[in-house]
């Protein structure tokens, strides 16, 4: 077979590897060791009798050859995805037990589930909110969404979603109240509302507003939800951020006080190592993480 389906492999290493920059990356994304990817691309550069990439120590950069040759496969990748993503839409079935962090599941993912469900008739899923993550398999969780510092360690494959970077925000009644004249906010008075415990706006504190205490104070509710509806409210400034308090953030009905953010967690999903058994979970963790994608370039 001369062909060049026959390095079909090695052209998607190639392109993933050309995306990232990187060798490491393009593994961790195809599931497979970096010798692999490494081997693929020399392959490649064999039959070529070229080199694709200029190496530089353990970085790497498309050579004029590897600059010809990835816009055509990375166009004919997409066309094998497209076909693939089409078919499946009609014909792929199961359900999947989706276990997810209650903000989350209430601020963000419910609404993606219902899209995805929209475009995979045939797959139904079963979101279930839970604080502390299940286990991952066969007669529990099919994919767990939550806390990257609480999803499990072994037996999983955990991909990011996106960064939670928090802000303060509050209704814009609260935040008319605490601007004084000139225009400033006197953050040793304000009113706070905290979500499973102080640290975080701890944490802005220190980066911030070294110095004060007053971090310590303010109303304490069990998550991020609850939290949100407080400052709905009017009960005082939340830490918010774009993914979870968007649909607030853009009616109107919460405003950023201040600028200055935070890192507060990462959102990431989970699903177990040998989740081919069950390609539906594999669907639905790589749709949501290109939401995720197109959320960032919104």
């Amino acid at each position: 077979m001369n062909s060049s389906l026959r390095h079909l492999n090695a052209l998607r290493a190639f392109e993933a590897a050309a995306r990232h920059q990187s060798i490491s990356k393009a593994a961790d994304e195809l599931n497979v060791s970096h010798s692999v990817v490494s081997q693929h691309v020399k392959t490649l550069e064999d039959w070529f009798g070229a080199e694709l990439f200029v190496r530089s120590g353990n970085s790497i950069t498309l050579s004029e050859s590897g600059r010809a040759l990835l816009p055509r496969v990375s166009s004919g990748m997409q066309t094998l995805k497209d076909a693939c993503s089409d078919l499946l839409r009609t014909t792929q079935k199961d359900t999947l037990i989706v276990s997810a962090e209650p903000a989350l599941a209430s601020q963000w993912l419910r609404k993606r589930v219902t899209e995805f469900c929209e475009k995979y008739p045939k797959i139904n899923v079963d979101l279930r909110p839970a604080w502390q993550p299940p286990r991952l398999g066969d007669g529990h969780a099919d994919l767990v969404i939550h806390f990257e510092t609480r999803l499990p360690t072994t037996g999983a494959r955990i991909h990011r979603l996106f960064p939670i970077d928090g802000y303060p925000a509050c209704a814009p009644r609260v935040r008319d109240q605490l601007i004084g004249e000139e225009g400033c906010v006197n953050w040793n008075e304000v009113p706070l509302i905290h979500d499973n415990g102080h640290e975080i706006w701890h944490q802005w504190y220190l980066t911030h507003e070294p110095g004060s205490n007053r971090w310590q104070q303010g109303r304490l509710y069990s998550d991020l939800s609850l939290a949100i509806d407080a400052a709905l409210d009017g009960e005082g400034i939340i830490l918010a951020d774009d993914f979870l308090c968007e649909k607030e953030m853009l009616k109107g009905t919460l405003v950023q006080m201040d600028p200055r953010k935070i890192r507060c967690v990462w959102y990431s999903v989970a699903m177990p190592k040998r989740a081919t058994r069950k390609p539906a979970a594999k669907t639905f963790s790589e749709w949501l993480r290109l939401c995720c994608v197109n959320h960032v370039g919104d």
